[in-house]
């Protein structure tokens, strides 16, 4: 009998990109033939949670809907190498962008941040802040952490789900709202007169103009994994499989490379490249990059189920989407094979 494996796929880019841009037409787009069968054969549910670090975290059981995703407290085991106790909440630098009526963020993976810059701002932050008894850190030039003498009373919004929108409907909510609305405001006086910053903008550099305050919490207490082994490239899943103590290994370059280093089990990967594309591209470069899944990753799944490799498959999107299959679903031959955007919800 064919060596069977079970997979859990989380795919972000697997999302209709909002931004109502014309599709191409139909003789020019893309077949999709695996993904369109993969999808339209499946039992789909919606999930309670949407956005992949609320996914994550969901599958490792770390959380629940209602409560802020101790991202922070996570991702600074990888960062810092060791696991220190009490609260913290990220700080990431980025950029704001004036927008229409708004300010819209830019992340700060595009502002090419030097460990020097993240430094020398995180010793100026250090210096103001200090007497509240406030503590910044960089284990990474574009992740900050600040530890607080007591946490504050707020809901916030994974930087990943503000990248590229305007931040009115993410800023903090909660009780201290309104005390961190004024920090905001106060952080972006604060760092146009920074150093850092005039260094930058004297060289033509987009200016760290703000910092972007999510994640804020305690390590979980997740004592064991459901997965025997993790596939990720980012940062929380392999956060998230360190502290749970899950062996973690770098995504295949295709689905045939993944069926044959796969063990049996239950396997978790995190195909998170081209997350953003649904955001900032238009449909037909989406298109191209789900061509490119449905060759390197889904057609070798498919043929896999097909063949009994694979005991099931479930694929979350990038919204609440859950696909899930087995060798039976394949049978369903009576359901169309709608257009993908047919298929997918929105990124909204």
């Amino acid at each position: 009998m064919a060596q069977q494996h079970r997979l859990t796929l989380l795919v972000p880019a697997l999302v209709t990109p909002a931004n109502g841009a014309e599709p191409p037409p139909a003789e020019a787009a893309p077949a999709l033939d695996a993904l369109r069968t993969l999808l339209s054969r499946a039992s789909v549910s919606e999930l309670a949670v949407s956005g992949m670090e609320a996914q994550l975290f969901r599958l490792f059981a770390a959380g629940t809907p209602d409560e802020e995703l101790p991202v922070a407290a996570v991702t600074h085991v990888l960062d810092s190498g060791e696991s220190a106790p009490g609260w913290r909440m990220r700080c990431d630098p980025v950029h704001l962008v004036p927008g229409h009526n708004s300010l819209v963020l830019a992340g700060s993976e595009e502002l090419e941040i030097t460990s020097e810059e993240s430094d020398a701002i995180v010793a100026e932050l250090n210096e103001f802040y200090g007497g509240k008894g406030w503590r910044f850190e960089a284990t990474h030039p574009v992740r900050w952490y600040l530890t607080l003498p007591r946490a504050p009373r707020l809901q916030t919004h994974p930087l990943p789900e503000v990248m590229g929108r305007s931040i009115d409907r993410y800023l903090p909510l909660g009780e201290d709202a309104a005390e961190w609305h004024a920090l905001l405001v106060e952080l972006q006086m604060f760092l146009h007169g920074s150093r850092v910053n005039l260094q930058r903008e004297s060289c033509g550099k987009p200016a760290i103009n703000s910092l972007w305050f999510w994640g804020g919490g305690i390590l979980p207490a997740v004592e064991s994994s459901f997965w025997d082994t993790v596939w990720s490239n980012e940062l929380v899943g392999r956060a998230l499989a360190g502290i749970t103590d899950t062996p973690c290994r770098a995504v295949p370059e295709s689905g045939h490379q993944w069926l044959k280093e796969a063990t049996t089990g239950e396997h978790l990967l995190i195909l998170d490249r081209g997350r953003y594309i649904p955001r900032f591209e238009e449909r037909f470069t989406w298109l191209e990059l789900l061509q490119q899944f449905d060759e390197q990753w889904f057609s070798p799944l498919l043929a896999a189920l097909k063949k009994g490799e694979l005991e099931h498959l479930e694929i979350y999107t990038g919204n609440n989407q859950l696909f899930r299959l087995t060798r039976r679903s394949l049978w369903r031959l009576w359901r169309s094979r709608p257009d993908i955007v047919m298929l997918l919800g929105t990124d909204e």
